[in-house]
């Protein structure tokens, strides 16, 4: 794979840390780029979210999806509202809010089919005697299973059907009645866990059964009426609908996540706000005041956490040490061992300003629900020392001391200002004086120096980087070696594969060309007739030889190059009978557009003759140009006479004595000249419509007398104009007519 492929891939919401990682090291080693694990219900969610994007306002609305899969049950609760990510609550966008989940691992579809299978295999059991018990005939059970599949779709629309099977043991028959009530009865006692995980999602998103404003069914186990009538009594009478499809709906709000989520693609924003189930723990141990090591265990990401988040945890460790991280349950998830605490303190901690606040450890949940850890690090307090101290003081002293120095002078100037400006309006002096006194004072006025206030030294912390490594003990994680040999071993996969698909398309390719060859040529087809004795003699040994050779040597050693071999060789002696059937089937076709083009060059021709004939002066047409297409019309017409008569005459296994591709080349030559010429036609009348326009607004501008007069005077003299005019340049007018590539038949 020459590049990586953004993914989403939708999981169930139960699953834990080790099953998550898993499925992501599975999508590294396809060579995916894994952009989120997406929890099918909030997938199935967003799908209907993304289509109904105006109905979303600032008031919530909850939806209730229930999905009974094959083997297993969820529910989920979302809600979806219109609200802002920003602080100043602009730009609001649709989101959608997981509020609560209930599952069910091992309750689906599955174990409602087992269940009536069970019941069939028992039926069976007291109708018919048989010598074996049929519970050890893995055959016979896997076809009452199938049977029963079918039985429970029926069942699930009508009240009751028969089960049948032919054969099914001992060459026993099988015929049943099996009714709803009985496969009702069957699945009684599963009526509590299909509630529970409704009631589960309930109960954690803390909204009543009245505030859900949609509830939707998903997965064939839906389907039973049992399950259905059990939800409705839960829903009291709520609406159920079955608006999303199984199909793809989980699938669909995948891909709009990944566009969303990949750099490739540009949709609208969806947020979606997810939580993990499982909380995570952290234990290590800390000093007491007796300087005993005591166990302490604190919650890292509780129940319900949202996701993505991060954590900063906090210690007083002074040198390497230990954490575990634990589920609820307290199994091992993974052990963090950080090193390098003893050397960081002893390099930043070195007086009394320097104080430890202890070890920070960042953990991390992704888009995925993954917990890891991201960084660990000493921190530092930097405190401002004395001298940096007293040194604030005597600048902050001093700069105060400058602002009410400059407070002054602006007041003293003010005063100056204002004394002059009065001085100035009494002796009334002129303008110019004026403005002359000013710069001059301006000139002589002090410059003035800006100073800085001085910043308050403030403790900084530092942060010394740690050593971390993380061994996860739930599951051991593929090192990156193990992870390069699981791709090479999937890719040496791919390639014996393809290999073996190329080997048998070439097999085929061959056995069936030949066995088309020996029924064509053995059996008088059409085909037979294009092929000549010695032809036909070459072939059917040729065939024969690799019949025998498919019959004795050929095995799953070899090799794909060997059949292409022996079928290029084929190839060659059919080559020209393909050939010759290919012309017979081309030549008549391409003769009749050349028909077409003789009568068209005929017709123009004709009319070319009887146009140059009526013509004074400057010709459209060349006596040269109309002996060109006469030429070129009769030596194609002398050409394809000859070599028609021949053709016709000619037996099915001759070669033939003319080929399409050379009755197309007469075809297009003639064309080429016609259009040229109609081109010609074209500038010409063009040319003289607009002389004719000319003249007649000549004549309209003058009286009629002037004009008979001018008309009279300049008649013979224009006559004598044109005349002398000499024709267009040949070669420009070809080259004006060339630049008009079509022409419409009906002006021939």
């Amino acid at each position: 794979m020459t590049g990586k492929v953004d993914v989403v891939i939708t999981v169930p919401i139960f699953l834990n840390q080790a099953e998550r990682r898993a499925i992501a090291s599975a999508a590294e080693i396809a060579g995916l780029n894994l952009l989120q694990l997406l929890n099918d219900g909030s997938a199935a969610a967003l799908n209907y979210g993304v289509f109904r994007r105006k109905e979303i306002t600032e008031k919530p609305m909850h939806m209730l999806i229930y999905d009974m899969g094959a083997v297993k049950t969820t529910a989920t609760v979302v809600q979806y509202v219109l609200e802002s990510t920003r602080k100043d609550g602009k730009d609001k966008q649709p989101t959608l809010r997981t509020v609560g989940v209930g599952y069910d691992k091992t309750l689906g579809g599955l174990e409602i089919t087992n269940r009536l299978r069970d019941y069939l295999e028992k039926v069976f059991r007291d109708t018919v005697s048989t010598s074996k018990d049929i519970s050890t005939n893995a055959r016979a059970i896997g076809k009452l299973h199938k049977e029963a599949e079918r039985v429970k779709q029926v069942l699930s629309a009508n009240k009751d059907t028969y089960a049948q099977v032919e054969g099914l043991f001992e060459e026993q028959n099988f015929r049943a009645k099996v009714t709803r009530d009985d496969l009702e009865k069957l699945i009684e006692d599963l009526e509590p866990r299909i509630a529970a995980p409704i009631l589960d999602a309930i109960g954690m998103s803390q909204v009543k059964v009245e505030d859900i404003d949609l509830v939707v069914l998903m997965g064939a186990g839906t389907r039973v009426p049992k399950v259905k009538d059990t939800l409705k009594d839960i829903l009291k009478g709520k609406e159920i609908s079955n608006f999303l499809n199984t199909d793809e709906a989980i699938a669909m709000g995948a891909v709009y996540q990944a566009a969303h989520l990949s750099k490739s693609f540009k949709v609208l924003p969806f947020n979606i706000h997810e939580k993990i189930l499982y909380p995570v723990f952290v234990n290590f141990l800390t000093k007491t005041e007796e300087g005993e090591l005591k166990p302490v265990r604190r919650s890292l990401f509780g129940e319900n956490y949202p996701v993505p988040n991060r954590v900063m945890h906090f210690s007083s460790y002074t040198d390497d040490f230990k954490i575990d991280v634990q589920d609820a349950d307290k199994n091992p998830l993974s052990t963090i061992e950080i090193s390098g605490v003893k050397d960081a303190i002893e390099k930043e901690v070195t007086d009394e300003n320097s104080v430890l606040k202890g070890v920070k450890t960042t953990f991390s949940i992704d888009l995925s629900g993954i917990v890891s850890v991201e960084k660990a690090s000493v921190v530092v307090e930097k405190i401002p020392t004395t001298e940096e101290k007293e040194k604030y003081e005597s600048d902050k002293k001093e700069f105060e001391d400058w602002e009410k120095e400059q407070e002054e002078l602006k007041k003293k100037e003010k005063a100056e200002k204002k004394e002059k400006e009065e001085q100035k309006k009494a002796e009334g002096e002129k303008k110019d004086e004026e403005t002359a006194e000013e710069k001059t004072e301006e000139t002589d006025k002090p410059v003035k120096v800006k100073k800085t206030k001085p910043v308050e030294p403030k403790v900084k912390k530092v942060n010394v980087a740690l050593t971390v490594v993380e061994t996860k003990t739930d599951n051991v994680d593929l090192n990156e070696e193990q992870v390069t040999a699981a791709k090479k071993i999937l890719g040496d996969f791919e390639q014996t594969e393809k290999a073996k698909h190329d080997r048998e398309e070439a097999m085929n390719s061959l056995e069936g060309l030949l066995y088309d060859l020996a029924v064509r040529l053995e059996d008088g087809e059409e085909y037979a007739e294009y092929v000549t004795e010695e032809e036909k003699k070459a072939i059917l040994d040729e065939v024969a030889v690799l019949k025998l050779w498919f019959d004795d040597d050929v095995s799953l050693e070899t090799k794909k190059e060997e059949f292409d071999e022996r079928r290029l060789k084929l190839e060659e002696l059919t080559a020209k009978p393909n050939a010759r059937k290919q012309e017979r089937l081309d030549v008549p076709k391409v003769a009749e557009v050349l028909e077409d083009h003789f009568n068209r060059s005929m017709t123009f021709h004709a009319m070319a003759l009887n146009l140059t004939q009526f013509e004074e002066g400057n010709k459209t047409f060349t006596d040269t140009e109309l002996e060109v297409l006469t030429k070129l019309i009769e030596s194609t017409t002398e050409w394809w006479s000859e070599k028609k008569e021949v053709f016709e005459k000619q037996a099915k296994n001759e070669d033939p004595a003319v080929k399409a591709s050379e009755v197309a080349e007469k075809a297009r030559d003639l064309e080429r000249e016609v259009r040229y010429l109609v081109n010609k036609l074209k500038i010409a009348s063009s040319k003289k419509s607009k002389d004719s326009e000319k003249k007649k607004s000549k004549k309209e501008k003058g009286t009629p007398k002037e004009e008979e007069g001018k008309a009279e005077e300049t008649a013979p003299e224009e006559s004598n104009e044109e005349s002398q005019t000499p024709p267009p340049n040949e070669s420009e007018t070809k080259e004006e007519a060339r630049k008009e590539t079509e022409h419409d038949a009906s002006e021939l």
